[in-house]
């Protein structure tokens, strides 16, 4: 079955670190930029974790034994429901990430079939010791002018963080699907995303995004390669140049007064 490896630019992994042009001690709207962009970054890749731990584990049913995967009805039939159980004490998965709980899948119809829903809710599930809370539903929205494939995602997550904050992520996105959509192999995926989406940092501040150049995601490379989002926080105005297609973790942050920052990719908790 093809399954659709979608991605979120954004889909950048773990935090974000901002590289300052100068030693002065950073105002409080940097600091403010600083951990709406870890926030922010830390929910597209953990949602974009598990979505790749669904398209692969649907495909393999665990072949691993951890995590195990349950399939009901298991007769080929839809509509499905599918557990993916990582266990309390977890399963150490790419890269050395640790996940515990539960993924719960609600699937109408095979996803490569117009008007197919995919629901995924996790249960007791985390990423690394973050908590994750909610709900993400992916739709099938048949082929778009130029015969590719599009989905509309909705996703509203909470993340809680190993000291006990959270924060919120709201998204509504088109994924358009514009290589290996004719091919059974996931590796040669390749998904435009457009749309916005909002959310509450873990300092209680508000949050909106705007994606004004289609975010770039191909399956084999873990970073957005290309796009440009634009974020707005406390009505200050910045904007991300995720690059020209390069496989790597750097993008570009540009402030309200042209001001532009060097930042990289990391795991900050």
């Amino acid at each position: 079955m093809k399954t659709c490896n979608f991605a979120f630019g954004m889909m950048l992994i773990f935090g974000i670190l901002l590289t300052a042009c100068n030693k002065e001690n950073p105002s409080p709207d940097a600091l403010e930029d600083l951990v709406t962009s870890e926030d922010l970054t830390t929910a597209y890749n953990l949602i974009q974790d598990t979505e790749d731990q669904v398209d692969e584990l649907i495909e393999t049913r665990g072949a691993d034994n951890c995590p195990i995967v349950i399939v009901v009805p298991d007769d080929g039939s839809f509509p499905r429901t599918v557990t993916i159980d990582y266990g309390i004490e977890g399963c150490e998965g790419p890269n050395g990430r640790i996940r515990k709980g539960q993924l719960v899948i609600e699937q109408s119809d095979a996803l490569i079939n117009e008007n197919a829903i995919r629901r995924v809710k996790p249960v007791n599930f985390s990423i690394d010791d973050v908590q994750i809370a909610g709900l993400k539903t992916l739709t099938n929205q048949g082929t778009d002018n130029n015969n590719n494939v599009t989905f509309n995602r909705l996703a509203n997550v909470t993340l809680t963080f190993p000291n006990g904050k959270s924060s919120t992520w709201d998204g509504d996105h088109t994924l358009t699907q514009t290589a290996g959509g004719t091919t059974i192999s996931l590796l040669d995926n390749e998904y435009q995303i457009t749309g916005n989406s909002s959310g509450i940092n873990r300092n209680g501040t508000p949050y909106a995004v705007d994606i004004i150049e289609p975010l770039v995601k191909e399956k084999l490379c873990p970073w957005v390669i290309s796009g440009v989002t634009e974020i707005t926080v406390n009505e200050n105005l910045r904007s991300i140049d995720y690059g020209d297609g390069v496989c790597d973790r750097k993008a570009t942050v540009t402030l309200q007064n042209g001001i532009t920052r060097d930042i990289l990719i990391w795991r900050w908790w």
